[in-house]
């Protein structure tokens, strides 16, 4: 049922795996913001007159240095994502097929054959291994359904795959209806 596949060519790109687990990682929000004085809320008159008091000359009370003033240069909000090209991320599901394939961990199958005999069987033989499966639809798979729960098995269609949760596996399973079967593995075995 399931094929172990070596592919011809491995080439393998640690710069593109790293920049495209770095994106999946970027989940910052950049909204933290503080206010600068022009942005506190208060008057802009002189606190008191220039001289004649003997304390020191101040302007308004929204300045940096002052209780309840502003920050000067605090926070702003940005934007923390970056891109990454798509031929960078071509090459990084590329590289970690070629990982996989290296570990002798790639396998391929046929999707309309999977069931859920095949799957305990593949769990039994496999205990305490992390197993991801690439469908074309996961959704529609009826044994896909039924074992979504299991820890140490994950489901993926071929457009939501994940190099990052692909190279944690230890063995990685991809459907022959998948795109990415079509595309990377089938012309490279």
């Amino acid at each position: 049922m399931f094929e172990q596949v070596t592919l011809k060519k491995s080439n393998i790109s640690e710069k593109a795996i790293h920049l495209s687990i770095q994106k999946s990682h970027s989940h910052k929000q950049g909204n933290n913001h503080s206010l600068d004085r022009s942005e506190v809320a208060g008057s802009g008159k002189k606190l008191f007159k220039q001289k004649g008091t003997g304390n020191a000359r101040a302007g308004n009370k929204k300045t940096t240095q002052r209780r309840g003033g502003g920050k000067s240069f605090g926070p702003k909000f940005h934007n923390v994502s970056f891109k990454v090209n798509k031929k960078v991320k071509k090459l990084a599901v590329i590289s970690s097929l070629s990982v996989k394939s290296d570990n002798k961990s790639l396998y391929i199958f046929e999707e309309d054959s999977l069931n859920e005999k095949n799957l305990k069987e593949l769990l039994s033989q496999n205990q305490n291994k992390l197993i991801t499966l690439i469908l074309k639809d996961p959704m529609n798979n009826t044994a896909s359904n039924k074992f979504q729960n299991y820890k140490n098995l994950s489901f993926y269609s071929d457009t939501s795959y994940s190099i990052h949760s692909t190279l944690k596996s230890d063995m990685l399973m991809v459907s022959k209806k998948s795109s990415i079967f079509s595309n990377y593995i089938g012309n490279n075995i």
